[in-house]
């Protein structure tokens, strides 16, 4: 399928480029990019206010986005994004309708944040015939006060300028951090960064000029380690029952890192060799399978790993395709099971909120709990359910994925794919939605057990598969169809009662209840699409009002992306760590009760 080129103007004038496929969802390609797409209604057409100036090929007008819209407002291209296909290459203009209200959770701004690299013109004098001084002494002489480091072939390069008689050069060097000189030559030389985001099932990536801030394109992949199995523990045994798993887990890992490198520079005449500074971020696991350190001390309590501060080091050391001196940072853990993509996610929490609960769903969920004066953190195993793991129709978000189900005003029930392409399987926030459906049909009961007596009608079909029940969920207009069994339900109830718990737990310490909380930030790509409603509905989220429900989409990736470009976001991580106390939910007296209690669907 063709990639299509969606550019992206922030209210300041900023661009970014990323690339979509035609019937992807407007709204979804914005928040996947790290821009705020606006709206309090997580997607669902309720709330028209995610406004945006449209220039390009998309989806045509309906009647029902044409009643938020004012005749003004079309006549300018705006339009509502969750309404919106991509049917063709598009120009979007983000909050051009007034909205004071709105947070931004986009890229950072330039003026808060140090370049950490720059290009300087300078002049070195010219060989002399009598009295030679050698290219390098001429080029430190020029630039007093910097470590000049030059690689062989760039001194190569310049000697095939300089010659005796030679009148001064003007050369331009990069700069790093202020301090070193990375590369010297006649033309501009381009300096990039990487932001990662290594996740138990997918992995992000996004490519940053450090001259300047810019984001220039952003890339994601499956993690394949899961061919070794789906979660953390599954991929831990692999290391300890076989002598060289680890090493394969490592291997697979640096793969994947390059090939997303690959896929980010293909569309550019730029090379790897231009990236020049890495940060990353992800759980202690995937950080330990990254380095290639042993992970036995993951396999049971108390849970350690082998380092949890920040770390440096060069990313060619690990066979990541960059410049050979690039630096590596992993920004610093919590403990446990929470690692530096939870510390990240904390970098986009506003300083003014003072009591939160955040919450990173995916196969390992994190859990952060802030009562303005303490912070303490917990990570729960909930599996890859809600990442399309170990579902009978499963998958990740893609072309053909059921992202959305709903009951319709004649009780039937309807759902929405990716695309609008045929159904190929149904991902994490389909599955939230369709399991909240059929336990308001009561089609399941509290229990989650199907129920054989439900007013089963056209989009829903009843059947007894070898002794075991499963539903095939029918779109009546198209007979496309899907289907959940009964131990699909068994998987989402596990992976529900797992991070409700992990939240109950966390405000029961701090003596707190969900109504006293400011905010509750759902966070990552997944998080972002989720409707509140059928998080409450099923237990996974206490009730509370749905205007304290904050999506920050992948808060993650952008904390990583903002600690490559700021010392200060880096100095703030540090922050973080030192602040929090994090909590082994299996030591807990009372988890237990509290998870085979919150495996039932409860409503609260």
């Amino acid at each position: 399928m063709q990639e299509i080129q969606v550019n992206l103007y922030s209210p300041d004038g900023e661009k970014m480029i990323c690339w979509s496929y035609k019937g992807k969802n407007l709204r979804e390609v914005i928040a996947l990019s790290n821009r705020d797409p606006g709206g309090s209604c997580g997607g669902r057409g309720t709330c028209g206010k995610c406004k945006v100036r449209i220039q390009g090929d998309v989806s045509p007008l309906t009647a029902t986005e044409s009643e938020f819209l004012l005749p003004e407002e079309l006549n300018q291209g705006i339009r509502l994004a969750c309404f919106c296909t991509i049917q063709g290459p598009l120009e979007v203009y983000l909050d051009y309708a007034p909205d004071s209200n709105k947070k931004r959770i986009g890229k950072p701004k330039h003026h808060p944040f140090k370049a950490q690299f720059k290009t300087e013109i300078f002049f070195i004098d010219g060989l002399e015939k009598t009295s030679p001084v050698p290219l390098l002494k001429r080029i430190s002489n020029a630039l007093p006060g910097y470590t000049v480091s030059l690689s062989p072939e760039n001194i190569n390069e310049l000697a095939k300028l300089d010659r005796a008689g030679r009148p001064a050069l003007e050369l331009k060097a990069l700069i790093i951090d202020n301090q070193f000189i990375n590369y010297v030559g006649r033309k501009k030389r381009p300096a990039y960064g990487l932001a990662l985001d290594i996740g138990t099932t997918s992995l992000f990536a996004y490519l940053a000029d450090l001259t300047n801030g810019e984001v220039i394109k952003a890339a994601s992949t499956a993690n394949m380690q899961r061919i070794y199995g789906s979660d953390v523990m599954s991929r831990i045994s692999y290391c300890m029952e076989k002598e060289d798993g680890l090493e394969e887990l490592h291997k697979l890992m640096i793969n994947n890192i390059n090939s997303m490198i690959a896929d980010l520079m293909q569309d550019s005449s730029e090379s790897h060799e231009n990236i020049y500074q890495i940060t990353v971020v992800g759980n202690p696991v995937m950080l330990h399978f990254l380095l290639g350190l042993n992970v036995n001390g993951f396999a049971s309590a108390p849970y350690s790993g082998l380092f949890i501060d920040k770390m440096q080091l060069k990313a060619s050391a690990l066979g990541i395709n960059t410049d050979q001196k690039a630096n590596l940072i992993i920004l610093p853990q919590i403990g446990g099971f929470a690692g530096a993509d939870t510390i990240a996610c904390l970098l986009n929490v506003s300083p003014q909120v003072r009591k939160f609960l955040l919450i990173d769903i995916g196969t390992n969920g994190e859990i952060v709990l802030a009562d303005g004066k303490k912070i303490w953190a917990a990570s729960a195993a909930a599996g890859p359910a809600f990442e399309g793991g170990k579902i009978s129709s499963g998958m990740r978000a893609g072309p053909g994925a059921v992202d959305q189900v709903y009951m319709s005003d004649d009780g039937r029930i309807a759902f929405n794919t990716i695309g609008g392409e045929l159904v190929k399987g149904i991902c994490g926030s389909g599955i939230i939605d369709l399991v909240s459906v059929l336990y308001s049909g009561k089609y399941i009961d509290h229990f989650g057990i199907i129920n054989e007596a439900a007013d089963y009608n056209g989009s829903v079909h009843l059947d007894d598969v070898n002794g075991s029940l499963q539903l095939t969920i029918i779109d009546e207009q198209t007979a496309q169809s899907f289907i959940i069994n009964q131990q699909d339900i068994r998987e989402v109830q596990l992976a529900k009662s797992a991070i409700r718990t992990g939240i109950d737990t966390l405000l029961r310490l701090a003596n707190l209840t969900a109504q006293d909380l400011d905010v509750i930030y759902l966070a990552g790509a997944f998080g972002n699409v989720l409707k509140a409603d059928s998080c409450f509905n099923i237990g996974l989220l206490p009730r509370v009002s749905v205007a304290k429900i904050a999506c920050i989409g992948n808060a993650a990736g952008e904390g990583a992306l903002r600690a490559l470009l700021s010392d200060k976001a880096l100095t703030e991580a540090d922050i973080w760590q030192q602040k929090i106390s994090y909590v082994e939910l299996a030591n807990d007296s009372n988890f237990q009760a509290g998870f085979i209690d919150n495996l039932n669907f409860k409503n609260s």
